[in-house]
C-alpha cells in the first residue's frame, strides 16, 4: 500500500506568503481593507518570514508573519490583532499562542484548531485627551465545517468553510467573557474570500493583485468562461 505524503507546511496554501500578493477587501458596509505581502524571506529549515502590510480607512499598520509546521503565525495574533493594528489605536500584544491559520495538515473538514491573543490598547493621542488602557484576551476555536462553492465580487471559489467561536473578556482574574460566532471562508493560493458574523458580512474580497503571478487563484473554471462570454 502506497501512503500519501504529508503536504509540506510551507508555503501553506491557506494563507500564501508571496511577494507583492495583495487582497482588497470591502470591510463592514463601505470600506476599504488592502493586505499586502512583502519581503519573503525562505529560510534553509524550510520556514518562511514576512511582512503582511495593513491599510484601512486612510490609516496603516503592519505585521511579522512565520510559516512553520504548526501554521502561518503572526506578530500581532492573528486577523483581530492585525486589523487592531489599522484602527488607529495603539496596540501592544501581551502574549500570543498558536496559529492564525494552521498546517495544511488540519485544514480539513473535521480539523480543530485554537489560539489566543492578550493585547493593550490605546486610543490615538489627541491634545489634552486621556488615553485610558484597555486589557483584552481573545480566545478562539475554529473548526473546519466543510468544503464549499461560494461567489464574491472577486470570483467564485471552492472553498473550506470555517465556524469560530471568539471569546473576549478582558484581561483580569474572574472576569467574565463575551462569545461570538463567525464563519470565513479561505480558497487555497487566496487566503480568506469571506467572513461573516450573525449573518452580515464583515469582509468580502474584491479583487487579488498578484505582480509576480506564478500560481492563479482558485478560481472555478466556470466563472471564468462566464466572464469570457459576458466580455464577448
Amino acid at each position: 500500500m502506497v501512503v500519501a505524503a504529508t503536504p509540506a507546511p510551507c508555503p501553506n496554501p491557506w494563507f500564501p506568503m508571496e511577494e507583492g500578493l495583495a487582497l482588497t477587501y470591502r470591510a463592514g458596509r463601505s470600506s476599504e481593507l488592502v493586505l499586502t505581502t512583502k519581503d519573503v524571506v525562505p529560510a534553509p529549515d524550510g520556514t518562511v518570514k514576512a511582512t503582511l502590510a495593513v491599510s484601512l480607512k486612510g490609516r496603516s499598520g503592519q505585521t511579522d508573519l512565520t510559516c512553520d509546521s504548526e501554521g502561518v503565525r503572526t506578530g500581532l495574533g492573528g486577523l483581530e490583532g492585525t486589523l487592531l493594528s489599522a484602527s488607529g489605536m495603539d496596540v501592544q500584544v501581551v502574549n500570543a499562542e498558536g496559529a492564525a491559520v494552521p498546517a495544511p495538515s488540519v485544514m480539513v473538514p473535521g480539523g480543530t484548531w485554537k489560539n489566543s491573543l492578550s493585547v493593550k490598547l490605546q486610543p490615538p493621542a489627541k491634545k489634552g485627551g486621556l488615553r485610558p488602557t484597555i486589557a483584552t484576551t481573545f480566545d478562539k476555536e475554529a473548526t473546519v465545517l466543510g468544503e464549499e462553492e461560494i461567489t464574491v465580487q472577486g470570483g467564485t471559489f471552492k472553498a473550506l468553510k470555517i465556524k469560530n467561536i471568539t471569546t473576549a473578556r478582558a484581561s483580569r482574574p474572574g472576569s467574565e467573557g463575551r462569545s461570538m460566532e463567525s464563519l470565513m471562508w479561505f480558497a487555497p493560493d487566496v487566503g480568506i474570500i469571506k467572513l461573516t458574523t450573525d449573518g452580515e458580512t464583515n469582509l468580502e474580497l474584491l479583487k487579488v493583485d498578484r505582480p509576480n503571478a506564478k500560481v492563479q487563484p482558485a478560481v472555478l473554471k466556470g466563472a471564468k468562461k462566464k466572464a469570457k462570454a459576458t466580455k464577448g
